[in-house]
């Protein structure tokens, strides 16, 4: 009997390397791409910060109403990664081909109609959403007005590379993105400061190297989609419009999609609040967004593995191994996180040397980076198992913690602290911080409840 106890241990400690292998082989190539989008961003923001503080401002706000559209499509591509995920893991190729090839049109005609409306509407979007000063909006909607052309070139990278995570390919999303980044750095070198003969254009010039890579990176990206052998189909070739599965993608990604764009509207309220305090304050809390994501966007990577292997597993019927895999991300997750978090909380003032030389923005900054330093824990553990939620099929959950995080929260809090205590800016930020915590009990709660194992059917 000790033999044959002896041969479970030594099979569950083989199986146990063999996840965490699948996990590694996973989660470091959308790790490292994550990593490498938030430091672009972070480099292209500290070009940007040079032109000056309200070009910072300008782009912050601008960002915030791209994210809504983003979150539109990128609901799509939530739909897709799920959906994908359980065909894979149910060993049924062509139905996850089918899926990717019907997210993606769908997201291109959609986009496409949402950027016309964008570029169409940029002036009224910008002054009817905030109250920010005269400079910094005519900024702003007029790097808005140029930078939406590039809206469909994004969703087609964010939608293909949700079909390829599905299948389990993180290698591919990560080589466009490389490709994206390096292309997006150079031209921002290039077109912000003038050099080799290109006029200085300044954010102008931001917005058009943005364009640039992010249409290099949709042509790769489709490129690899239909050579790839996780899917191989010409884009429209023998395409019919398959009512059921456009239904079963939005009825995932819907929910995921409110989650997004109540994080959005939320975002703007409080940008509202923000612009208020005044330039400065505006542009510390830009930049240091910036800094404080090259500590979360590297732990994406695991929110990303935890959807797709519990999808998969769920897939296979087994819940038994999407939770196994779910503990042993969380345990990698933890690892990462007190390394990042540790860089924001003792360096905070170097990091944000590196975006701006203004001392006072500076100054705002590195409170900022000390407060979400704190923050990472309970932010992190919540990204896993609200990955996990959704590769279950559970996205309506996430959605109803973040709406309630947010607007009972989050906004309540930060307005009570920043006006009616006087805190300012460091009221706002406070609240945030409050809200991480508060949403990682409600999604922990939710996750170890254990009712998303039943979910072994998504209709």
């Amino acid at each position: 009997m000790a033999q044959a106890a002896g041969k479970v241990k030594q099979q569950e400690e083989l199986t146990q390397r063999a996840m965490r292998k699948n996990i590694l082989r996973m989660v470091w190539p959308a790790t490292l791409e994550s990593t490498l989008q938030m430091t672009v961003g972070m480099v292209a923001m500290a070009m940007i910060g040079h032109v000056g503080p309200g070009a910072v401002g300008a782009v912050g706000l601008s960002n915030r109403v791209t994210q809504i559209v983003w979150a539109i499509f990128a609901s799509i591509g939530t739909g897709a990664t799920v959906l994908i995920a359980r065909a894979v893991g149910a060993g049924d190729k062509e139905a996850a081909r089918r899926t990717a090839q019907q997210a993606l049109v769908v997201a291109i005609v959609l986009v496409c109609v949402l950027t016309l409306l964008v570029v169409w509407q940029a002036r009224w979007l910008m002054v009817t959403l905030f109250r920010a000063e005269a400079y910094t909006l005519d900024m702003s909607f007029s790097f808005l007005a140029l930078v939406a052309w590039g809206m469909p070139f994004m969703a087609v990278m964010q939608v293909v590379g949700a079909a390829m995570r599905g299948a389990g390919n993180t290698r591919t999303p990560m080589t466009v993105a490389l490709v994206v980044n390096i292309i997006s750095v150079c031209a921002n070198y290039v077109l912000i400061y003038g050099h080799f003969g290109f006029p200085a254009l300044g954010l102008r010039g931001a917005a058009i190297a943005t364009i640039s890579a992010q249409s290099v990176g949709a042509v790769l990206a489709l490129y690899f989609l239909a050579s790839g052998s996780e899917f191989s189909f010409a884009l429209f070739k023998g395409y019919v419009l398959d009512t059921k599965l456009v239904r079963s993608i939005l009825k995932i990604g819907v929910p995921a999609a409110a989650e997004m764009i109540f994080w959005q509207a939320a975002t703007i309220v409080l940008m509202r609040l923000i612009v208020g305090f005044g330039t400065e304050e505006l542009a510390a809390h830009q930049l240091g967004l910036t800094a404080e994501s090259l500590s979360y966007m590297p732990a994406v990577g695991f929110g990303i593995a935890a959807t797709a292997f519990v999808g998969q597993s769920l897939g296979a019927e087994n819940p038994r191994q999407a939770a196994r895999y779910v503990a042993e991300i969380l345990r990698y997750c933890l690892i990462l996180t007190v390394l990042t978090a540790s860089i924001l909380f003792f360096v905070p003032e170097m990091i944000m040397g590196f975006l701006t030389q203004d001392a006072e923005v500076i100054r705002l900054g590195a409170i900022y980076l000390s407060l979400m330093a704190v923050a990472q824990f309970p932010q992190q553990i919540a990204g896993v198992l609200n990955g996990a939620l959704r590769g279950a099929g559970d996205t309506k959950a996430p959605m109803y913690i973040g709406g309630i995080g947010l607007w009972l929260i989050r906004l309540p809090l930060a307005f009570f602290l920043s006006q009616n205590l006087g805190l300012g800016i460091t009221g706002v930020w406070v609240a945030m911080t409050i809200d991480l915590f508060f949403r990682f009990g409600l999604s922990s709660y939710r996750y170890y409840r254990g009712h998303w194992k039943s979910n072994l059917r998504i209709t």
